[in-house]
């Protein structure tokens, strides 16, 4: 019994930091779409879409607000895989196990740079490997400098949590992790 209590206290402490990513994530997003520029500069972004940012049209505020409603959306699965609600059945525990590992596998491959930016494009770009347009080799080395030193860890930190939560979910998701209620006859 002691280790289906560590592998649910595991669950939940990887679920909660989770919850705390995602209330980042969405906190940050919401005061972009509200007008708002905390750490919009240092986002890795090409310089166009990074324009549209800093300038607030209507198809990155329309993403912000997105952004947003999948950071809710991430909360609400974070707490779910604590076992803060207790057990599901199959069909929401086969939802909430495929969600987590598509965030899972997304924000990892996005950390280490298999979708463009991450450890290994910064990397290459900070060391002289990769090119980029003299127009725009500033403000490449200036986000690769924040992408490697906040976002990648952040998305590693978020992906691993959002992993090791579904993989013990996986084998005690059906366990509260509070008392037991009482059942009458």
């Amino acid at each position: 019994m002691t280790a289906r209590r560590t592998d649910r206290g595991r669950t939940a402490t990887a679920a909660h930091i989770a919850f705390g990513c995602a209330f980042a994530y969405g906190a940050m997003k919401l005061d972009w779409a509200l007008g708002g520029q905390f750490l919009m500069r240092q986002t890795p972004l090409p310089a166009g879409a990074r324009d549209d940012l800093l300038n607030a049209t209507p198809g990155a505020v329309a993403g912000s607000w997105a952004s947003v409603a999948l950071a809710l959306v991430g909360m609400a699965a974070a707490l779910h895989l604590s076992g803060r609600f207790g057990p599901h059945g199959r069909f929401r525990r086969v939802a909430l196990l495929a969600g987590s590992w598509a965030g899972c596998a997304f924000m990892v491959a996005r950390a280490a740079g298999l979708l463009g930016y991450g450890f290994a494009g910064d990397l290459r770009l900070l060391t002289g490997r990769a090119s980029v347009p003299p127009a725009h080799a500033d403000l490449a080395r200036f986000q690769a400098h924040w992408d490697l030193l906040l976002w990648s860890p952040y998305w590693l930190l978020f992906g691993t949590c959002w992993g090791m939560a579904a993989w013990h979910y996986r084998k005690f998701g059906a366990y509260r992790t509070g008392p037991t209620p009482a059942r009458l006859p």
